[in-house]
């Protein structure tokens, strides 16, 4: 239920989002942020922070702050914004220098590969194919294939008249009254429909008007299963606005490179973390693994339960029953996951001493705008905090975390195509 931490290349990312699929990868929805003071895990957050600790690796002079120092909070503030732990003491570091990765995908695109997704694309896109029936009165339920011409006042008007539609009465395609107006009328009969638009049509010009649709019964149809689809130069020409199947298949390819090449990335920074994960140890923080669920459930709620609606209510209508105790355990789990990595990578940032650059950063809140529709860096900020100081608190130390993963993926052995016995 909580989204994987985002730890994987912007860039990347961004071109995914843009391909035909956009295809959904790593996601974070956490609430909570961890700005905070450097010092051992579970130490009195009073204490000083020492130099080098973990505030070291967040920021730097241009930033003009840093983005590991305990916040004063108050009212609404993120609790985890008033733990503070020391990544020395809570972090063991294996050796994560030339880590050896193996995974069993080529990321190749192959012929077989681009006649399967081109084909399926199509059929998806395709309309169904119909067969005549020798039934000759119109029931709720049927397909009827009708000629059709809407006027107001009198004139006909844009996009009213059609010929040869095929339409499933109580599939309430049309306005109401329309597919009603159609039972119990006979085939090659024409009938004179009376009806209103409603009120909040899309378009203005017809939008409450009084209208007259007169509708030929041309014949009752049933889709035929057993149609064999046909992807040739017409099809591709109707519905992509290509030329013919092999320009079709070869913008296909193109996809599916990228999409490739964006899948790549992410199973190899994911394989990455899995194996930071087997050899690195972490003592999770109790207190801070508290704080961090607690502001996540705070985010949520708010997020998704209005005046009316209470997290209860909310679990109960969209999660199958779940109890809010149910909720806060699959939470707890979750995030124990989520704060193992960034520990870790906040702990490699330490000690090979990684910073933020004020001007790249930058330039991922506007990625991250563009990617997520945020109109301003602080919608953005708000969307991924209890409130926009500890959400861009925390995207700074993600965005840290992430230039430490890129150190360590850089430093791999990467294997591709691994088979299950070589591994």
């Amino acid at each position: 239920m909580v989204g994987k931490v985002r730890f994987y290349r912007e860039d990347i990312y961004k071109e995914g989002m843009k391909n035909a699929m956009k295809k959904k990868i790593m996601m974070i929805l956490l609430a909570a942020v961890m700005t905070v003071s450097a010092g051992a895990c579970g130490k009195d957050q009073k204490e000083k922070p020492e130099s080098g600790s973990s505030a070291d690796t967040q920021t730097d002079d241009k930033s003009g702050k840093d983005a590991d120092t305990k916040t004063d909070g108050g009212e609404g503030a993120a609790k985890a914004d008033q733990v503070s732990y020391e990544t020395d003491q809570c972090v063991t570091l294996g050796d994560y220098s030339a880590l050896e990765i193996s995974l069993p995908n080529e990321y190749k695109v192959t012929k077989a590969q681009i006649d399967d997704y081109a084909l399926s694309m199509a059929q998806y896109n395709a309309k169904p194919v119909y067969k005549d029936t020798n039934k000759k009165t119109v029931e709720d339920g049927d397909t009827v294939n009708i000629d059709y011409e809407g006027k107001k006042d009198g004139v006909a008007f844009p996009n009213g008249t059609d010929k040869g539609y095929n339409l499933t009465i109580g599939s309430h395609n049309f306005i109401e009254g329309f597919e009603e107006g159609l039972i119990g009328k006979k085939v090659g009969e024409t009938v004179d429909l009376d009806l209103t638009f409603p009120e909040n049509y899309p378009s203005e010009d017809i939008a409450g008007a009084a209208v007259v649709f007169t509708v030929k019964i041309n014949k009752i149809v049933k889709e035929d299963p057993d149609a064999k689809f046909e992807l040739n130069d017409e099809f591709v020409q109707e519905n992509y606005n290509y030329k013919t199947v092999d320009e079709f298949k070869e913008k296909v390819k193109e996809y599916l490179k990228e999409s490739n090449k964006s899948s790549k990335e992410v199973d190899t920074r994911q394989a990455v973390i899995n194996k930071l994960q087997e050899i690195c140890e972490v003592k999770m923080p109790d207190e801070l693994l508290e704080a961090r669920t607690a502001d996540y459930i705070v985010q949520f709620t708010n997020n998704n339960c209005g005046d009316d609606t209470t997290l209860k209510d909310y679990l109960s209508a969209n999660y199958n029953g779940m109890t809010e105790e149910e909720f806060k355990s699959n939470i707890t789990t979750e995030m124990q996951t989520n704060l193992k990595t960034e520990l870790i990578l906040e702990a490699i940032a330490k000690k090979e001493g990684i910073q933020l650059e004020e001007e790249a950063f930058q330039d991922y809140v506007q990625q991250q705008m563009e990617v997520y529709a945020h109109e301003t860096a602080e919608d953005f900020y708000k969307a991924n905090g209890v409130d926009a100081k500890s959400g861009e608190a925390y995207e700074r130390k993600v965005f840290v975390c992430n230039l430490a993963l890129d150190q360590v993926v850089d430093q791999a052995k990467v294997t591709y195509g691994a088979s299950e016995q070589s591994e």
